[in-house]
């Protein structure tokens, strides 16, 4: 049986005219969070989007131009962003996990990439899988891999935003083991923010896990004449079954305010093998791979 206390935020989109003064930020939510006791604390996708203020050309910042800015910029300072998030994890003593950040492969690909920046400064990655078309309009590359991490003994495994709106990788991740499932995100409409709400609940409800959320939130102005407007707000779902004894699923949510803020809760394996073992529909023990075979093969069992 292994316990867990996570914090997951809601981290507020701000104009960041450095990574020294994006590190302080970093650094004030994940204290709060360490203050807490929480052993791990949740950021969001594309975290240092702020950083697009850093910048020095300003008419780089407009709609029509900054995408090159997005695939120039970000890739350069990745290798000082990872340093940078490590030293804070090893500073608080906490594992910080998600805050994707756009990198550049050997191979000159661009990857959407998610963290676990661990206390003993190991870095653990896990690129986005499932791509959008303004990702895929900037040519950045999906992730074909997927990486599962022990926190305290507690399996977990990222799903970047759109992930979590796919069920397949969700589904193989509970049978391998995977008890916590964590969802940064960046949405700037309520469309895509209740995808990732209702898609962490589904998640949550058929493979009998935990599913965290923590969005960007927010603007800052840029970029200039069309500012990106974050929405969504942190969340940890449950199964919706009577081991967890919650109607709706919803172990910690923040208020549904755009602004920056930590909700935390604790989390039990043995709930999540209690429920596994004795479920309400759905559950794991009542799936039927073998039928659900014979529809990709076009047939009836027995027939």
């Amino acid at each position: 049986m292994s316990r867990l206390r996570i914090a997951t935020a809601q981290f507020a989109l701000r104009a960041e005219p450095s990574l020294e003064v994006f590190g302080e930020h970093v650094a004030s939510v994940v204290a709060e969070a360490a203050a807490a006791r929480a052993q791990v604390v949740l950021l969001p996708e594309l975290v240092t989007t702020g950083l697009l203020a850093s910048h020095p050309d300003p008419e780089a910042l407009a709609p029509s131009r900054v995408d090159e800015v997005y695939r120039s910029l970000f890739p350069r300072i990745a290798n000082d962003y990872v340093d940078l998030m490590s030293g804070i994890a090893q500073q608080f003593g906490i594992v910080i996990a998600g805050a994707s950040h756009f990198r550049q492969l050997p191979d000159g690909s661009l990857r959407n990439t998610g963290y676990y920046f661990h206390p003993d400064g190991q870095v653990d990655t896990q690129d986005k899988l499932h791509l959008t078309p303004p990702e895929r309009a900037m040519g950045i590359s999906p992730g074909d891999t997927v990486t599962q991490v022990r926190i305290d003994g507690f399996p977990t495994a990222l799903q970047i935003c759109a992930d979590i709106e796919f069920p397949e990788v969700s589904r193989e991740l509970a049978l391998q083991g995977v008890e916590l499932i964590l969802a940064p995100s960046l949405t700037w409409n309520s469309r895509g923010a209740n995808r990732v709400r209702y898609g962490a609940h589904a998640r949550a409800m058929e493979n009998q896990l935990y599913v965290a959320v923590s969005p960007l939130v927010g603007s800052n102005g840029l970029p200039h004449g069309g500012a990106l407007h974050c929405t969504g707000y942190a969340l940890v779902t449950t199964p919706l079954d009577r081991t967890f004894g919650l109607n709706d699923g919803v172990l910690a949510a923040h208020a549904d305010t755009r602004q920056e803020g930590i909700v935390i809760a604790d989390l039990d394996s043995s709930l999540v093998s209690a429920s596994r073992d004795n479920p309400e529909p759905p559950g794991l023990k009542f799936i039927r791979p073998a039928f659900y075979e014979s529809l990709r093969q076009g047939t009836r069992i027995g027939g």
